[in-house]
């Protein structure tokens, strides 16, 4: 897939609308490309890459793809405010992994510590489950993943462990806590992407687990000296992000805005029609 980086807009995808480009002219055109198109393409004609998990859409109206086969870019950091939209975040990734072909190729697991909000997303083909983050269950499903972690890699199988909460991990016990990290460290290159989201200003030294995460999806984040931990360029304002609507992306190649794909999607998942 020709990108421009690991996470990348996807000119495939943009050739996949206009057949007539060919793979040269692709990349002559990419800034024209950017600037050119002023409004999101149709979603149903963008059909998912092998392997190509959709992040959201770029200013530009272009996809955001995550290559869940290439482990470059480590887990993913989902942090902001409280009603920031990281949840709703969370969910968008959950509804694009069940677009797939095959329900089997990308499978999601849940921690929370309200299942009751993904009540609407639990009947998807690809739905391994959802626990609530304190109990039990879930220390046992991390237990598990790590096990699994040493098959997948000889499958095409991914499994996505969405973790909306990592500030509550402090509770979860010794075990919950090593399994995470070690997760957040070999589990991409082996199949398992851990996507966790904190709430940055209530998690007790929060700068022990930024090295985990070089990409991270940021909402809004109102104190600057919170912001100023979780990226490194100051003239970037998550104070001035609109809540719940627009994300940026941190990558050490730099900051990408973006909101998700639909806000009609959005808008379903928060009242359980899909």
């Amino acid at each position: 897939m020709p990108t421009t980086d690991q996470i990348s807009f996807s000119l495939k995808a943009y050739q996949q609308i206009h057949p007539d480009l060919s793979q040269g002219e692709a990349y002559e055109v990419e800034e024209a490309a950017f600037s050119n198109l002023k409004s999101p393409p149709n979603e149903a004609t963008i059909p998912h890459l092998g392997g190509s998990l959709q992040l959201g859409l770029s200013e530009n109206g272009l996809p955001l793809l995550l290559d869940l086969y290439d482990p470059a870019s480590g887990p993913l950091l989902v942090a902001g405010d409280g009603g920031g939209g990281k949840t709703t975040f969370l969910q968008s990734l959950a509804q694009s992994s069940s677009d797939f072909q095959d329900p089997g190729e990308v499978q999601f697991g849940v921690l929370t510590p309200f299942p009751e909000e993904w009540s609407a997303l639990e009947a998807l083909p690809n739905c391994m489950g959802i626990w609530p983050a304190f109990h039990a269950a879930a220390r046992h499903f991390l237990s598990q993943l790590v096990s699994w972690a040493d098959v997948l890699p000889g499958t095409r199988q991914i499994i996505l462990i969405l973790f909306d909460g990592l500030d509550l991990l402090t509770t979860s016990g010794f075990q919950g806590q090593h399994d995470l990290r070690w997760l957040l460290t070999y589990g991409p290159r082996r199949h398992v992407w851990p996507v966790v989201t904190v709430n940055p200003g209530r998690l007790p030294r929060l700068d022990t687990w930024l090295d985990y995460f070089p990409t991270r999806v940021l909402g809004r984040v109102k104190r600057p000296q919170t912001a100023n931990l979780l990226l490194s360029d100051p003239q970037i304002k998550l104070a001035e992000l609109s809540p719940g609507r627009q994300y940026g992306l941190s990558r050490p190649e730099g900051w990408l805005k973006f909101q998700l794909p639909s806000v009609c999607k959005k808008e379903s998942l928060k009242t359980g029609i899909l």
